[in-house]
């Protein structure tokens, strides 16, 4: 109950009165004024912190998309470093697999250099390994191997240095 005092200027005194009917509802709306003001204050509180909330899910989110980010680096490192490699071994393979027909395609030249056609069947015999040299060529060619002609030239130490390189 809400007890009004006043002083009264003319005597001096002070004046005590309850609240009449009238007043009630002057009452209640300071009720009302108290209640909505803890609720605005609840409101705030909750803004607060939500906005907590929102700056540590930001924060999350901002070390998720690092994350992301430096993983998919890592992939795109990773292919590239294992087409690299892929790269290497094929070409390291097909170094091997070329070196060793080498020593096939010098027996070739070799054999070349020792047949006398004398005959009809031995004539048929040549052009069949004519046939199989010019294609043993042709796939080494397409590999990337080129005859060097060195027999009555000078030395050239580059030519053979290049040559053993690749």
């Amino acid at each position: 109950m809400l007890v009004v005092e006043s002083l009264d200027n003319q005597r001096g005194c002070r004046v005590t009165r309850q609240p009449s009917f009238d007043n009630l509802d002057a009452y209640n709306d300071e009720v009302k004024v108290v209640e909505i003001e803890l609720f605005l204050k609840s409101i705030k509180d909750e803004k607060i912190d939500l906005g907590r909330k929102v700056a540590t899910l930001f924060e999350e989110l901002s070390y998720e998309k690092a994350r992301i980010l430096r993983i998919s680096a890592d992939f795109v490192n990773f292919r590239k470093r294992t087409e690299k490699e892929k790269l290497t071994l094929v070409t390291n393979a097909q170094g091997e697999v070329v070196e060793t027909l080498l020593s096939v395609l010098d027996n070739f030249e070799r054999a070349k250099a020792h047949i006398k056609v004398e005959t009809e069947g031995e004539e048929k015999i040549q052009n069949s390994y004519q046939s199989i040299y010019k294609q043993f060529v042709e796939i080494l060619g397409s590999l990337g191997v080129v005859p060097v002609e060195i027999v009555g030239k000078p030395f050239d130490p580059m030519v053979i240095f290049v040559t053993c390189a690749k």
